[in-house]
Formats: structure tokens, C-alpha cells, sequence
């Protein structure tokens, strides 16, 4: 595997703390199933902020993922979720939709489901319930992921691939 690439690194005006003692630096990463990656780190040496972010340079087809988790061992499934990507799962009703704020997600199942349950701020009891149970292993339920950029994927020989009209390219 391949070392990421330092294509910038510099001093910045912290956003949180207005000193002039933000590091940024981007690189670029050739990943193995997802091709090439901007990777960017922004660490503030005074206050301590700091972000983290991984992009695609180059995109795919557009694809669905859908993967069944029926017992509790699929829950350590590993997943890459783009930040492109549409995560759904229809028997709890949950239907998370990218935006410009999102970040890809290389995880397990139960990591995204303790990401979904973060991301809901407000849940209503029964839903919040309903994760819970499907977090711990005692429901099952089917994870889909719409990718207009292909990169997402999911671990496994039981994961059914689809190709997508949309694209993020038009």
C-alpha cells in the first residue's frame, strides 16, 4: 500500500481561535478499492481544533449497496460510506441524505448505526428504540447505501450491487 502524498502544507488564521497557528496539509492517497483520495488534516496548535476530511479525485459509477443484516456477527461488517453517499434503512425508517457538511466513513455496521443515532437529534421513542436493539444484534433490518459517486462499498461476499441512473457528474 502506497504512502499518502503532501501536496500542501501550510500556516492558516484558526478559524476558532483567530491566531495564525492553523496547520493545514492535503494529500493525496491512492486507496485500494476506492482509487484516488484528497485526504485533509487542519490542526490548530494553540486551541486544539482540528478537522478531518477524505474526498474523492476521481469518482465511478453510480451504484446501490444492499446488505441484510441478520445475525449479530454482521454487525462487524466493514463499510466505506462516501460522503456522496444515501444511507437507508427501511424497516426503522431511517433515511440519512448527504450534504455539503458530510464526511466519508470507513466503519463497521454497528459504527454507522451509532453515527445514525448521533445524527438524530430528535427520535422518537419507539425509533430510538428500534436502533438501539438493531445496534446490539436483536433485529434484523437491510442497509442501503446510494452512491452517486461509486466509491462506497461494504465487505462482503453477501452485499448486493446495483448500478444507479444518477450521477454526481451531470
Amino acid at each position: 500500500m502506497s504512502e499518502p502524498k503532501l501536496l500542501y502544507e501550510g500556516k492558516h488564521v484558526c478559524p476558532m481561535c483567530h491566531k495564525e497557528t492553523l496547520i493545514i496539509r492535503e494529500y493525496a492517497y491512492d486507496a485500494p478499492k476506492v482509487g484516488k483520495l484528497e485526504l485533509s488534516v487542519w490542526e490548530c496548535e494553540n486551541c486544539g481544533f482540528r478537522v478531518r476530511d477524505v474526498k474523492p479525485i476521481e469518482f465511478l459509477s453510480p451504484i446501490r449497496l444492499e446488505y441484510k443484516v441478520e445475525k449479530e456477527e454482521d454487525l462487524n461488517t466493514i463499510i466505506y460510506r462516501s460522503a456522496f453517499a444515501n444511507v437507508f434503512i427501511p424497516e426503522l425508517g431511517v433515511e440519512i441524505t448527504a450534504s455539503t457538511a458530510y464526511q466519508g466513513v470507513l466503519s463497521t455496521i454497528e459504527g454507522i448505526l451509532e453515527i445514525i443515532i448521533d445524527q438524530i437529534e430528535e427520535c422518537n421513542e419507539e425509533t430510538c428504540k428500534e436502533l438501539f436493539e438493531a445496534k446490539e444484534g436483536k433485529r434484523k433490518f437491510t442497509l442501503i447505501i446510494e452512491d452517486p459517486s461509486g466509491l462506497s462499498f461494504i465487505q462482503s461476499d453477501k452485499v448486493i450491487i446495483k448500478k444507479l441512473e444518477e450521477s454526481i457528474q451531470s
